[in-house]
């Protein structure tokens, strides 16, 4: 019978486990994010056993084999490895300080929480993506995921990257069928279930394009695009919680700037400046006498 959160039953089983088999548990309640990714051959070296022996331990723990096993996985990942939050609930009657200081432990929790779980090499990939990208084209829908990938939009603009962003289903397909090899499609979804814009990273890897997703692990989009960025973001539903999914987004789209940036010439680094000065009004202007 299937277990309803995979994580908390290997560690329920592992004592009862062969000493092979409890060798690949300690490995993958050790490093989760690893267990997901990486084939029989590496999670058999990194736990030093043989791959018979990962594939016992996937069906002594309930999985059909090693897909299965990593989609449960996933899955379980996805709901929640539980989030340590000492901090107490906002309440009607909190003073205003009070208010303050919990929301912003809140999201500094939150966001570093997230952060652990972003693999230092798929981001790598991403930003090498972004910089080398002809055009990148941002998909999102909805208050949170829709304002994210405008703001990424406008963050790779600065940088001199041709970027847009849509918001729209009708135009992230639209759009999504004008990519070609060379080009990136980026989506942005916390939940990885949005229906068009997994539509249109689906559209777009058919095409060609290199596709890159902002979303939660073990979500339906990030089994779909070539670079996967999964954040495990604390869910609640505390109707007064702050919205830690979107800060969080709006954090790694900012790392993947900088990270873009660190990587520009200086003659692109002068041109950004110099637009820059520009938007902000700090270019002197000549008088229509030539004074």
């Amino acid at each position: 019978m299937p277990v309803s959160n995979l994580i908390h039953h290997i560690r329920d089983v592992a004592e009862s486990l062969r000493p092979a088999e409890r060798k690949v548990a300690d490995m993958v309640l050790g490093d989760v994010d690893f267990a997901m990714r990486a084939s029989i051959t590496e999670l058999a070296l990194r736990a030093d056993v043989s791959e018979p022996s990962v594939t016992r331990f996937c069906r002594a723990v309930g999985a059909h084999g090693l897909r299965d096993f990593k989609m449960r996985l996933a899955q379980s990942a996805a709901g929640g490895v539980p989030y340590a939050s000492s901090l107490a609930e906002v309440e009607s009657g909190d003073e205003i300080g009070t208010l303050l200081d919990k929301v912003t432990e809140s999201v500094v929790q939150g966001v570093t929480y997230a952060r652990a779980s972003l693999d230092p090499a798929v981001f790598a990939a991403a930003v090498a993506a972004l910089g080398s990208a002809r055009r990148v084209y941002f998909f999102g829908v909805g208050a949170g995921s829709g304002l994210v990938a405008q703001d990424a939009a406008l963050r790779m603009l600065r940088l001199d990257v041709a970027a847009s962003a849509f918001t729209d289903a009708h135009l992230q397909r639209l759009y999504a069928g004008l990519l070609e090899p060379g080009d990136v499609a980026f989506a942005i979804s916390h939940s990885g279930r949005s229906v068009e814009v997994n539509e249109s990273i689906q559209i777009a890897k058919e095409r060609g394009a290199t596709t890159i997703a902002l979303t939660s692990a073990g979500s339906r989009l990030a089994w779909v695009v070539d670079i996967p960025l999964l954040l495990r973001v604390p869910a609640t539903t505390e109707p007064h919680a702050p919205g830690v999914s979107r800060i969080a987004h709006l954090a790694v789209i900012d790392a993947l700037a900088i990270g873009v940036a660190l990587g520009l010439g200086p003659k692109t680094l002068a041109k950004m400046r110099d637009a820059q000065a520009r938007s902000n009004g700090d270019v002197a202007e000549t008088s229509d006498d030539g004074a």
